[in-house]
C-alpha cells in the first residue's frame, strides 16, 4: 500500500535529514559532539568493508568501538545509520538502496525492509504541511534538524501563539522571506542551546530509566504558587529545570520576543 505524505520528513533536501527512528539521539550523552563522533565511526566501519558479506559482524564491531550507553533500552540503536553523502551532511540508513543499490541488503538490519519501508514517524500525521515546511525551511543542520521536526509539542505549541496573534493560520508561501528564516532559526537553535536546560537524563520532555519513560512536569504551584506558564509546553519540550521564579520569567522572555519578532516580520510579508 502506498501512503501519500506531501513532504518527505525523513530526506527533505540536500543539507540535512532525520534518523531518529534510527536511535539516533537514544544514547545517554546524546551531544552533537557525541553523536557526530558515533557517526563517523559507524560510517567509516561500514566504509572500511571490502563487501557486504560480512555485515551481520558489523554490529559486535560497532559496540567495541563506541563508548556511550544507550538513552532507554527498549529503543533499538540501528549500526547501519550514518552519513549517507560524500559531505556528511545528511544522516541515513547506509544499506538503503539508493546508497548500495540492493534492496535485499536492509534485510541485515533489526527492523528489516518491511518496517522500515512503511514506518512513518508522528510528525507526518500531527504536523500541517505549513508547520512541517516551516522546519525544513529553517533549520540546515542534520543534528538539529531531527531534534526539531520530531519534537511535535514545541512546533505546534509555537505556532499556536504565533497563529492565535496574527489572527490566521500561517500561509507557507510567505516563507520566501529570509528574516523568517532566521527568527525562527534562533527560536530553533534553543533546542540544543537553551540556558535553563536540566542535568538530569531527559530527551525533550521525556526522562529515562532503563525500562521506562516519563514526561516531566514543571511544578509552578508547588514552588512558586503560581499558574503553569502560558509556555508550559515549549519550557517542557526544551528541557527545562528553573532554579527561580526569576529565571522562569528570563525563559518567558525570550520565547515571547523571538514570536513577537516572527509576528511583526510576518505581518510585514
Amino acid at each position: 500500500m502506498t501512503i501519500y505524505h506531501p513532504v518527505d520528513l525523513c530526506q527533505p533536501d540536500g543539507s540535512k535529514s532525520c534518523g531518529a527512528c534510527c536511535g539516533l539521539y537514544n544514547w545517554t550523552d546524546h551531544s552533537r559532539r557525541a553523536i557526530q563522533t558515533l557517526l563517523n565511526v559507524q560510517t567509516d566501519l561500514f566504509h572500511a568493508q571490502k563487501d557486504f558479506s560480512h555485515l551481520d559482524k558489523l554490529r559486535s564491531i560497532r559496540d567495541s568501538a563506541i563508548h556511550n550507553k544507550k538513552l532507554f533500552e527498549t529503543i533499538y540503536n540501528c549500526e547501519f545509520l550514518g552519513f549517507v553523502d560524500a559531505a556528511r551532511k545528511k544522516v541515513g540508513c547506509m544499506l538503503h538502496p539508493s546508497v548500495t543499490g540492493r534492496p535485499e541488503l536492509r534485510d541485515h538490519c533489526f527492523y528489516g525492509t518491511k518496517i522500515c519501508n512503511e514506518h512513518f514517524c508522528p510528525s507526518y500525521s500531527c504536523l500541517t504541511t505549513s508547520e512541517q515546511r516551516a522546519v525544513i525551511h529553517s533549520v540546515n543542520d542534520w543534528y538539529l534538524y531531527g531534534l526539531i521536526i520530531t519534537d511535535i509539542d514545541l512546533v505546534k505549541n509555537y505556532f499556536e501563539h504565533v497563529e492565535n496573534s496574527i489572527g490566521e493560520s500561517i500561509k507557507i508561501n510567505k516563507f520566501h522571506n529570509n528574516a523568517l528564516h532566521a527568527i525562527l532559526s534562533e527560536f530553533f537553535k534553543l533546542k540544543e542551546n537553551w540556558p535553563f536546560k536540566s542535568s538530569d537524563n531527559r530527551l525533550g520532555k521525556y526522562y529515562f530509566s532503563k525500562t521506562e519513560y516519563n514526561i516531566a512536569r514543571i511544578e509552578y504551584e508547588k514552588r512558586w504558587g503560581i499558574l503553569p506558564s502560558r509556555f508550559n509546553r515549549i519550557l517542557v519540550s526544551l528541557e527545562s529545570d528553573f532554579k527561580t521564579k526569576r529565571d522562569l520569567e528570563e525563559a518567558e522572555r525570550i520565547i515571547q520576543q523571538n514570536m513577537d519578532c516572527f509576528i511583526q516580520a510576518y505581518n510585514a510579508c
